[in-house]
């Protein structure tokens, strides 16, 4: 059995945005416009949150209740210290691309997004898929001088697992 640790060098957490307004047909295909692809610096803290929907009911046979599965709520939730490039600026190109994060979030944008769990080498694993940006809120203060804030994405549809091929 092996860790994943995240602790050395070249096998840290990375997530990748493409939010360049475009349509796609899967996240594969999103994040192949590399030109279009931010890489969200600076993450303090990062979950993936899977959690499938319940639905209980009791019967007045049975001693205990029953339950089955529904769809799933998906979302990933980051701390980041805010860049100025990633923030605001984004990578629009000619017009056309990936807009900050301040600008997917209040356009309403529907991101498509690739968290790698230990860096992007080959054979490292990754999940992926679409959603939108929430939970956006700014702070500072003395004891932190740094504008942080944190960063949901709530996932749109599933979840697809993959591993970065040789």
């Amino acid at each position: 059995m092996g860790y994943i640790a995240v602790n050395e060098t070249a096998e840290f957490v990375k997530l990748q945005i493409n939010a360049d307004g475009q349509t796609y047909s899967d996240a594969a295909t999103a994040m192949a416009v590399t030109a279009n692809v931010m890489v969200v610096p600076a993450m303090q803290e990062i979950t993936l949150n899977m959690t499938p929907g319940t639905f209980r009911w009791k019967q007045l046979d049975e001693l205990s209740e029953k339950v089955v599965t529904t769809s799933s709520t998906n979302s990933l939730e980051a701390t980041i210290v805010l860049d100025e490039d990633t923030f605001f600026k984004g990578f629009p190109v000619d017009g056309t691309g990936t807009l900050g994060i301040f600008d997917i979030t209040n356009n309403k944008t529907e991101a498509w997004f690739r968290m790698y769990w230990q860096g992007n080498s080959t054979g490292d694993r990754y999940v992926e898929g679409r959603g939108y940006l929430t939970g956006v809120a700014p702070t500072v203060s003395p004891d932190s001088p740094v504008w942080t804030s944190p960063l949901t994405l709530e996932i749109s549809g599933d979840l697809v697992s993959g591993v970065v091929p040789a």
